[in-house]
């Protein structure tokens, strides 16, 4: 008997330590696949590029594929995303999906300056 939940013991440490925040993994995965790079820092939405924060799993792990796998008619905006999409696993598809759908905003997380003009500035 001792044997038996030693052994019990023993596994279900090694379950927990095997265990990952898929929110935390998704958030490293979005700065270092470039997602930042057209949807902003938290997937907020740049210029004609759409918002992904707080959109449904489902949905999100569904276009992922579909741009992984090049399927159907796409317009110019949405070709751009496969060459972002056609390496990823579907572990990194799951992750990506996990922190996009269940974005929580840090209270002093940096955020971009609408305020900003840019004339007059030195001429950038």
């Amino acid at each position: 008997m001792p044997k038996i939940l030693l052994l019990l013991l023993l596994i279900s440490s090694f379950s927990y330590a095997k265990k990952v925040d898929a929110y935390k993994e998704g958030e490293i995965l979005y700065s270092s696949k470039g997602c930042n790079g057209c949807h902003g820092m938290h997937g907020e939405g740049l210029n004609t590029y759409p918002i992904l924060m707080n959109r449904q799993k489902y949905l999100l792990v569904k276009k992922l594929k579909f741009y992984r796998g090049k399927k159907g008619v796409m317009n110019q905006t949405a070709q751009i995303m496969i060459p972002f999409a056609e390496h990823l696993s579907d572990i990194e598809i799951s992750y990506l999906s996990t922190y996009l759908s269940e974005f929580k905003e840090a209270l002093n997380a940096p955020k971009y300056d609408i305020e900003y003009e840019s004339w007059g500035d030195g001429g950038s």
